[in-house]
């Protein structure tokens, strides 16, 4: 099968390391693994790594070395699995899913975001405040539904929902593409836009919620009232 990502094309992008193991290894320090998503990464570069389960943000670290398959290199790029020694980082700090990016991208950590969805089974049916484990990329998490535009779902049904992480912020990006699970319950989406984005035309799923389109919200009830 042809691979769905480009990897060539990516590295020339600015770096980012997504990280899905940590070891601590004596007389060493704390180690990372994962894979180079984009752009190329290299021995003494300082990246920010987050989002912290602390706060949600970013903080700057420096890489001591890189191993790619169990030998030292001067660099990796986009498409390539390596493993990372941070320079006097505790391992208590990092954790699985956690990136590594560089600082000119800019990175934010969001509680929210409006996604694409498809449900392939269900037994029932799916409202606002329906909660499900998001699988996207090295993210597990779960979420709840705060919004949708429309008022129920069921097996097959396509739409648009806004979810919320329970447990922390995490680092996700549009166009990143996610399955969702509870109990027999699958489905799969994709991420339109996050929080820091939602000023976005289209993204207003909270306020159709609410009552914005027709609604039984405080705002249709004055409205009806002075038509009367």
């Amino acid at each position: 099968l042809p691979q769905r990502h480009r990897w060539a094309s990516k590295q020339s992008d600015l770096p980012q390391f997504v990280i899905d193991e940590t070891f601590s290894v004596p007389g060493v320090g704390t180690v990372v693994a994962g894979t180079v998503t984009h752009g190329t990464v290299l021995p003494n570069a300082t990246l920010l790594m987050g989002p912290s389960a602390a706060d949600g943000n970013f903080y700057p670290v420096s890489i001591k070395s890189i191993h790619y398959k169990r030998l030292p290199v001067g660099r990796v790029v986009a498409g390539q699995t390596a493993a990372m020694c941070l320079r006097k980082v505790p391992r208590n700090q990092v954790r699985k899913g956690m990136v590594l990016v560089d600082e000119r991208v800019k990175p934010k950590a969001s509680w929210e975001f409006n996604a694409d969805i498809a449900i392939l089974t269900h037994s029932t049916t799916i409202t606002p405040r329906y909660q499900a484990v998001i699988h996207c990329d090295i993210i597990r998490q779960a979420a709840r539904v705060v919004a949708m535009d429309c008022e129920r779902l069921r097996s097959g049904d396509r739409a648009c929902v806004r979810f919320r992480f329970i447990q922390r912020p995490e680092y996700i990006t549009a166009n990143a593409r996610f399955v969702f699970r509870e109990g027999r319950t699958k489905g799969i989406g994709i991420v339109m836009e996050t929080e820091h984005e939602f000023h976005k035309p289209g993204a207003d799923l909270l306020a159709k919620a609410n009552g914005g389109s027709g609604g039984t919200g405080p705002g249709n009830d004055g409205a009806a009232t002075k038509e009367k």
